[in-house]
């Protein structure tokens, strides 16, 4: 009875070893592709597909870099559709979308295509006003959305102050009588 007792302890925690051996082999494969992310982001290579948000999120900057708006514009619109990036991560690429809305609405206006500038400053602020509706005193959002706004105004949909008046009714007096019913 006592070595089977023996036994089953020893087997027992032979197990527990062995699951702590595999939780720390996982924890140490964990750490190794966590340091190959931060190697290529710091080397500005990140990988574009990388189904890591940060590392998507360098992509995004590194395309930006390089003139590649669509592209870029592209991978921050993963990370901003990533539920498991932190909504600070997600807030800093609508943050980045809306500034490269706007360069590209500033540089239309400037060379007088304003009707591909309408568009891009449209796009910018509603941009910076997501990030503030997260982050409301995001200075760097209100000072953008402020350019945009001073570059295109909102527009006040026109009213015509004019207002047709229907024609007044008739008056007619009635001569039908009224009998209370019930009333003293």
């Amino acid at each position: 009875m006592v070595q089977i007792r023996r036994t089953l302890i020893t087997l027992s925690s032979l197990g527990a070893l062995g699951a702590l051996g595999a939780t720390a082999a996982y924890d140490w494969w964990s750490i190794q592709a966590a340091e190959a992310v931060n190697e290529r982001i710091v080397a500005q290579r990140p990988l574009a597909e990388s189904p890591v948000a940060e590392e998507a999120f360098a992509a995004g900057l590194v395309l930006a870099q390089k003139g590649k708006v669509g592209q870029a514009l592209a991978q921050y619109n993963r990370v901003e559709n990533d539920e498991a990036a932190s909504g600070t991560l997600r807030r800093a690429a609508r943050f980045n979308s809306g500034n490269l809305y706007l360069r590209d609405a500033i540089e239309a206006a400037d060379s007088g295509d304003m009707a591909a500038a309408t568009p891009q400053f449209e796009l910018a602020k509603a941009a910076y006003r997501v990030v503030l509706r997260g982050d409301p005193i995001h200075m760097s959002a209100r000072y953008n959305l402020e350019r945009a706004l001073r570059r295109a105004p909102e527009l006040e949909p026109e009213q015509d102050t004019e207002v047709e008046q229907p024609p007044p009714a008739e008056r007619s007096v009635t001569t039908m009588q009224v009998e209370t019913q019930g009333l003293p």
